[in-house]
């Protein structure tokens, strides 16, 4: 028996006709022999194989008809009502033998679910009680999609019974203290008498009987698992007398508590040969249990994954006419510190990102502040050998011959610790980087002047500073860009420190802004499975900043330098929420809308930023600690290989055509809560079968590649995971890693006509790229 405080789970053997009232869902399950059920409905006789499942307060009858072994799973209401709101309205209807056509592999998979459940509880290990809750929810989400009838009622009454889902749990979580029916009717605003006849109405008993019956059962589980006295058993689950208890333990189970114990404990104790004749016998697994078990087990194995979510009919029309391409903005990769150039793993991901995807701006930070710049020397050489910006000089020039720009930031806090002499600095490195590399690459560089938006500065303050840089850049070169960072809140607000920028706005080249949708959810609080208000986050905030400047008589050129999707606050749930589909989608999103997109190079530098530890969620990493990529760098990639015009588009697709033939993304975008992406039943729900069907397609043979990406294909975290080591990596696994953490190609020959057909099969957050290229 495995008895939980949501579940409990037990073998059994009827050998005396039983009676029972469960607060709780019920599935009967036989697996040897034959027992007679009565309800209040029916009487059938369940035989091997046979599953029955009971609701919550339903009376029943058991009677032996045969030597037989069954299954008892009880889902307590109150652990249901809490992950199924409308518990209360539906009613679970299913015998195996009745079932509908269609729904075979369905009672199978209960069947398989509650073998598995019955052998985790007697072979316990370190993660049997992940497996056993693991297992309820499945056989929870299969009872709420497949067999729930929704009992007819106005919506007065739903209501009604979401009241009475509060009620029941309340008295599941608080049996044990002394509750009444008066203090229970003021928390729900009701009269007494009101709220004993609607319980009675609801359930089928009284009040007080519905909660004696809570204690009880809690009762007779210390009697039977404890030495406790009656006294403290009886106080201990909020009875007010050991005489109280005593006198309802007895019109209940026909025995005094003590008489129960003994009962119990001596059944316990004897042999199977030497047990009396009892209502019902608790089974132990034996190994001729074990082996009708592991029938429903392996038979459910061998067959196909069951996928509960319907298929998606989906049909595309191409529209030849169209003449939309995407849009390209300019993309900054933002290192840290200048001297991070001087390193060859850096350089070499610069690369990478430049051969394989695209980039312009190259982010510096802390300029002056930094390492990069060496100290200065005192010399009695006439013409110094060594000088302050070597290693600066080296940095700049890899970005020259790289044909990169960089992209600085200025932040006040910096600048202001000595505001004269860090202008001093910035002119004599301007004026020395002319002098080497010319006006023309000094020209094509842009700054960016920052203060975060919890700032004590006034915004006076800040708008004397910007100018004063300003006329410091236009002194040594008119046509280097500066913008400023907006603290745009998703209140449409601007804070008042920072207002000046719409009083300077002439004087702003561009202006930078984040999105970043965990800074609006509470993760320690939040419980929902999907959130809604992160669902294209960063358009919903982008196309209201944009509103916000038209309506102050502003046009600038936007860019978007710290952004993310939703993603867990840990490294392990930012791990394994895989999420390369909504990186994908708020790319196409938002790329119309800015000149300028942001990410960082790697998540070592993005950590090791202001000396922070924690895992950030403030930007989008394209490398892992090595070279291994990130999400955002295949979803950059996928969208940077698209190529042409585009022909259909909607929310989960874009079908392009070019001159060697077609492309076509796919996406199942599900803003999920990172926490519950650890649990495979959560990520299951949020598979997608689509068959999809394309009209209008050049009719010919085509080469047919397709890429899969998705958490088993490609993720890097995942590989990750499997190879780690408490002792450690070495570089023949890390490169295993990397090399091995890539999307799936498949390479098929097509023969398409103009009415092309298949299945689709999308994970959680999945992108399918498919490319069909003419052949000649």
């Amino acid at each position: 028996m495995l008895e939980q405080e949501e579940f409990q789970i037990q073998l059994e053997k009827i050998e005396q006709p039983l009676t029972r009232r469960d607060i709780a869902t019920t599935l009967l399950f036989v697996i040897d022999g034959e027992v007679e059920l009565s309800t209040g409905k029916k009487a059938v006789t369940l035989e091997a194989d046979d599953l029955y499942i009971l609701n919550q307060n339903e009376p029943y009858t058991l009677t032996d008809l045969t030597h037989n072994t069954l299954i008892r799973l009880q889902i307590k209401s109150a652990f249901f009502a809490h992950f199924f709101p409308g518990y209360y309205q539906y009613s679970f209807e299913s015998f195996s033998r009745e079932i509908d056509s269609g729904r075979e592999k369905i009672v199978s998979s209960l069947r398989h679910n509650l073998a598995l459940l019955v052998m985790n509880a007697f072979n316990s290990t370190e993660n049997s009680q992940l497996i056993s809750h693991n297992t309820i929810f499945q056989i929870m989400l299969l009872l709420t999609k497949f067999f729930k009838k929704e009992q007819t009622r106005p919506l007065t009454q739903k209501t009604e019974d979401e009241r009475l889902a509060r009620i029941i749990t309340y008295l599941e979580n608080h049996y044990d203290d002394p509750i009444s029916l008066s203090k229970v009717a003021e928390q729900e605003y009701l009269s007494t008498s009101y709220l004993s006849r609607y319980f009675k109405q609801k359930t089928g008993m009284g009040f007080l009987q519905y909660l004696t019956l809570i204690r009880l059962k809690h009762s007779a589980d210390d009697l039977m698992l404890t030495d406790e006295s009656i006294t403290t058993i009886s106080i201990r689950n909020g009875f007010s007398s050991p005489k109280h208890f005593t006198d309802a333990f007895k019109a209940y189970y026909n025995e005094t508590p003590t008489r129960y114990r003994e009962k119990e404990h001596n059944q316990r104790l004897s042999s199977p040969s030497e047990k009396k004749a009892a209502t019902t016998q608790i089974l132990e697994l034996t190994p001729e249990i074990l082996n009708l078990l592991a029938k429903y087990h392996l038979e459910t194995a061998r067959e196909t994954s069951l996928n509960p979510i319907p298929i998606e009919q989906k049909t595309i029309t191409v529209n030849p006419i169209a003449n939309e391409s995407l849009a390209q903005p300019a993309y900054l990769l933002t290192i840290g510190g200048l001297k991070e150039l001087l390193k060859d793993n850096v350089k070499k991901q610069i690369e990478m990102v430049q051969r394989e995807i695209r980039l312009e701006f190259i982010g510096i930070r802390h300029l002056l502040r930094g390492r990069t710049f060496l100290p200065e020397v005192e010399t009695d050489e006439t013409v110094p050998t060594s000088s302050t910006f070597a290693n600066a000089d080296l940095a700049l020039s890899y970005l020259k011959n790289q044909g990169l720009r960089p992209f600085i930031r200025i932040e006040y806090q910096e600048l202001s610790r000595d505001e004269n002499f860090y202008f001093e600095q910035l002119a004599h490195f301007l004026r020395h980087s002319i002098q080497v590399f010319g006006h023309s690459f000094v020209a094509s560089w842009a700054f960016m002047y920052y203060e975060p938006e919890q700032t004590l500065v006034r915004a006076d303050e800040l708008r004397r500073v910007f100018l004063r840089l300003k006329r410091l850049l236009v002194k040594f070169e008119p046509a280097i860009q500066l913008g400023t960072f907006i603290p745009f809140s998703e209140r449409a607000t601007v804070p008042k420190s920072h207002q000046w920028v719409l009083e300077t706005s002439d004087q702003v080249d561009f202006l930078t802004y984040n999105a970043n949708p965990n800074e609006i959810i509470d993760f320690s609080k939040e419980t929902s499975i999907t959130f809604q208000n992160a669902e294209r986050f960063t358009l919903t905030k982008t196309k209201k900043l944009k509103q916000y400047l038209k309506k102050h008589g502003i046009q600038k050129k936007l860019m978007l330098i710290n952004w993310n999707t939703l993603t867990g606050n840990t490294r392990y749930t930012n791990g394994t929420f895989f999420r390369g589909a909504l990186i994908l989608e708020a790319l196409f999103d938002v790329s119309p809308e800015v000149a300028g997109l942001g990410f960082w190079i790697n998540t070592e530098l993005h950590e090791e930023e202001n000396n922070k530890r924690n895992i950030r969620m403030d930007g989008l990493e394209l490398f892992h600690f090595f070279n291994g990529k990130r999400p955002a760098y295949y979803a950059l990639n996928f969208k940077e290989r698209l190529y042409g015009t585009v022909i259909a588009r909607g929310k989960d697709y874009i079908l392009m055509e070019n001159t060697d033939g077609y492309q076509l993304i796919l996406m199942n975008s599900v803003n999920l809560n990172p926490k519950l992406s650890v649990s495979e039943l959560v990520r299951n729900e949020q598979r997608k079968e689509v068959h999809l069907r394309i009209l209008g397609l050049k009719e010919g043979e085509y080469q047919l590649r397709k890429w899969i990406f998705d958490r088993d294909n490609g993720a890097l975290y995942s590989k990750y995971w499997q190879l780690n080591s408490r002792h450690g990596l070495d570089e023949e696994i890390l490169d295993y890693i990397v090399t091995a953490s890539k999307p799936t190609l498949t390479v098929t020959d097509e023969l398409i006509s103009d009415d092309w057909s298949f299945y689709a099969y999308l994970e959680l957050n999945a992108i399918h790229f498919y490319e069909l290229k003419r052949t000649i």
